[in-house]
């Protein structure tokens, strides 16, 4: 028993003396749960409806159980191939046309529950039969489902982890191996030590995200309505944004103990922002931080890929913003190496 507590005893010093990590026991599961608590304590919104030509009563009777406006056709086309609203809505004759933007089954399901709540709120007030209901869809079709919207954003989110710790990893075991400390002591400047990991895992990434977009397009059944190319094109960008974050990490982490903890802080809360949830009534702050976060603008252009067809010139943003990440953590961990040498 005596060999038993002092094991323990032990355990407790080390974690005395590295307070950064009695820090993360306590503040990563209070920010992950606060999070959580923000996006999923609030209600979904109200469908967002264009009506176009309608008449005054059907008007009333969707304004009970949906957000809508009345707008002219070409106004409405362009509100929802900008995904403002969820779907027009027209009567033609007695049969009323529904087109909806398709992507998410949830959204959508959510829309045509709302318009036929309407509808009978209308029929029963005129005593009337309810019109006929055509659905179109702008995107995707009937068949789509919830996990289809969320495919792509799990793919980035796969790709993203997976490939800071295999980076964040590999350094630390360079290190613990002697191998960093023999590199760091050659003539090798410090950008070039990092340029030949970028070189190296980035070849490996392109492989990577080849064999799992086709597996999961192919053996999954993912959609894709774009270009294979620019899908592969974003993914390997999230994959290079992921990787230098990870040679950066491993830079500042002595133990893959510590890749893990900063992989807790820097990434869960990416992850959770990243687009699974609908950030629509959650606080404002969330949205924008969000949008700091390079997984949430990966996983809006494969969506816009996959999901919609967007081309380079839709998503030239969000590959922009993400280069851009590439670029700043490149910098910074070549600062770091270059550091670590000095010391």
């Amino acid at each position: 028993m005596r060999n038993v507590v002092a094991q323990a005893k032990r355990i407790w010093q080390q974690f005395s003396h590295d307070p950064r990590t009695v820090v993360m026991f306590i503040i990563v599961p209070i920010l992950v749960l606060w999070l959580f608590d923000a996006m999923l304590g609030t209600t979904a919104p109200d469908p967002k409806l264009a009506l176009v030509d309608c008449p005054a009563p059907l008007v009333t009777a969707l304004s009970e159980t949906a957000d809508v406006s009345e707008v002219s056709l070409s106004e409405a086309e362009i509100q929802l191939a900008n995904r403002e609203i969820d779907a027009i809505v027209t009567l033609d004759g007695k049969t009323l046309v529904v087109e909806v933007e398709g992507t998410n089954a949830s959204t959508t399901a959510r829309t045509l529950a709302a318009i036929q709540s309407g509808l009978k709120t209308m029929a029963a007030g005129q005593q009337g039969s309810l019109p006929e209901l055509e659905v179109t869809y702008l995107h995707g079709s009937s068949k789509w489902t919830s996990f289809d919207y969320l495919g792509p954003v799990f793919i980035g989110i796969f790709i993203f982890i997976f490939v800071f710790i295999t980076a964040g990893m590999s350094l630390v075991t360079e290190r613990t191996g002697g191998t960093m400390e023999r590199l760091l002591v050659t003539p090798i400047k410090s950008w070039q030590l990092v340029a030949g990991y970028c070189l190296g895992f980035g070849v490996v990434t392109i492989v990577q995200a080849g064999i799992v977009l086709w597996a999961t397009i192919s053996l999954i059944g993912f959609p894709n309505e774009g270009n294979i190319a620019l899908v592969i094109l974003t993914t390997f960008s999230l994959a290079m944004v992921s990787m230098t974050l990870g040679l950066l990490v491993s830079g500042l982490a002595r133990t893959a103990f510590q890749v893990i903890q900063l992989m807790l802080l820097l990434v869960i809360p990416q992850v959770l922002l990243s687009g699974i949830f609908d950030l629509t009534n959650a606080p404002a702050w969330m949205g924008v931080l969000s949008l700091c976060f390079p997984i949430r603008h990966g996983a809006d252009a494969l969506r816009g890929v996959m999901l919609r067809g967007a081309d380079l010139s839709q998503i030239g943003g969000s590959l922009a913003i993400l280069w851009g990440f590439i670029i700043a953590f490149f910098v910074l961990a070549s600062l770091s190496f270059k550091a670590r040498r000095t010391r």
